[in-house]
């Protein structure tokens, strides 16, 4: 799973293929012809990322950005930059990549999915020294994002944008974003009443348990990994907890608050066509998506006509919400290379200005609190909010490798309650059953 994947919007004007292998050739060639002339060929290293950030990204803007960050650094460096690009499913290219940085072999710098890096964080190197020197430190990040980076007592990775999960409700329809379940059963009862009604992802995938099933059961009280490893729904509170997230979920399916087809919704970026086509009440998603809807709905004002809300928690009280995001690691071997991939990382995407533009284009939200003041960086109309999100709310997956497993078996949990397959008690039974 990720977002970034499932993100790749039409409509922009990128690199190819073709035209990257004749940059790389035209590259390797003027490298033999500096060596004929007597000039030193360029010092180079490889630059991976993942496709929507990439110098191929189908959004324009990105790739624009990503194409002139790279050149900026080699006209000002004398280096050439290698940009590689990895599969769109992430799963499978995050695997790929920890493969390679185990047999040190990885790309000098690559971007790394950030509840994932700390499984790569014995390959990779001590930023410590390039951050001080940039004037970066890593109280600059929210607090959430610290274990993530320096999971090992020092920071090892870089996150370079984030984002949150919120209830985004309309406000002809809703007057204000309900904070417990019964508030989001009752407003939902209403709005489906004039056929609006409320959409989240309920297939499986990852998009689905992060958006929907964590915050449910997070807000209570309720843990996904004990300190031992072990799913910490087994049994007592834990399970409870979380037999009611999904049966709080089905009602919303029974009473038809909630279509039965979220059984089918894989992704956020799913819902966005049933908000244009005005079916939709309440939606839960992601803060990226505003300013995808801003620019889809033709009828109206997106920011003006919605507002959001945390996602609703069993009391009213204790919200959470998932945060995602990406970093950068180091993986060069040869001190020259790594502090100058670095280097291209800080200025490009981290270091104050570089992270205020690239969140600016891309429409992640800064991991970094002071970057909300630069003047380079502009978000939408919700901000503020999700920066209170980021604060008040937000949390990490598990950063070990037993939550793959826990986030595969509650998949199909969450899969067969909302297809109405499954009751909620037989659900987490049979996810249990599948947890090693």
């Amino acid at each position: 799973m990720n977002r970034e994947a499932d993100r790749m919007t039409a409509g922009g004007s990128a690199l190819g293929r073709r035209k990257l292998f004749t940059l790389a050739a035209a590259g390797a060639l003027a490298g033999l012809a500096g060596c004929g002339t007597g000039s030193p060929p360029p010092r180079t290293f490889r630059w991976l990322a993942i496709p929507t950030e990439s110098v191929q990204s189908p959004t324009k803007a990105r790739a624009e950005y990503a194409q002139r960050v790279l050149a900026d650094y080699e006209r000002t460096s004398g280096w050439q930059v290698i940009p590689q690009v990895t599969v769109t499913d992430i799963d499978q290219a995050m695997a790929k990549l920890l493969l390679q940085a185990s047999q040190h072999r990885a790309p000098e710098v690559a971007a790394v999915d950030s509840y994932l890096f700390p499984r790569f964080a014995r390959y990779a190197n001590d930023l410590s020294k390039p951050m001080a020197e940039a004037g970066v430190r890593l109280g600059d990040w929210f607090p959430q994002f610290h274990p993530v980076m320096a999971s090992t007592g020092q920071p090892r990775s870089l996150m370079f944008e984030t984002d949150v999960r919120v209830l985004f409700c309309r406000k002809d329809l809703v007057d204000r974003p309900p904070a417990s379940w019964d508030e989001l059963l009752h407003a939902g009862r209403k709005a489906a009443a004039h056929g609006k009604q409320v959409l989240f992802a309920g297939a499986r995938s990852e998009d689905s348990v992060d958006a929907v099933l964590w915050p449910f059961y997070w807000s209570q009280g309720g843990q996904l990994l004990t300190a031992d490893g072990r799913p910490g729904f087994a049994h007592g509170k834990g399970r409870q907890a979380m037999v009611d997230a999904l049966a709080f979920i089905r009602k919303l399916i029974t009473e038809e608050v909630a279509p039965q087809r979220v059984a089918t919704i894989q992704s956020n970026d799913d819902i966005n066509p049933d908000v244009v086509a005005d079916r939709v009440s309440m939606f839960i998603g992601g803060s990226w998506q505003a300013s995808q809807l801003q620019e889809l709905v033709t009828n109206g004002d997106f920011a003006k006509d919605w507002t959001i809300g945390p996602i609703p928690s069993r009391s009213g009280q204790g919200h959470t919400c998932m945060a995602g995001g990406w970093t950068w690691a180091s993986f060069a071997k040869d001190p020259e290379v790594a502090r100058e991939s670095i280097r291209l990382l800080l200025d490009g995407y981290v270091a104050d200005e570089g992270m205020a533009r690239w969140c600016t284009v891309s429409g992640n939200l800064p991991p970094r609190s002071p970057v909300y003041r630069n003047s380079a960086y502009h978000g939408d109309a919700f901000t503020e909010l999700y920066r209170e999100h980021l604060a008040r709310y937000a949390r990490m997956r598990p950063l070990r490798k037993e939550y793959q497993q826990v986030s595969q078996a509650m998949q199909i949990a969450l899969s067969s309650v909302t297809s109405l397959s499954a009751e909620p008690e037989a659900a987490v039974d049979a996810a249990l059953a599948q947890i090693v």
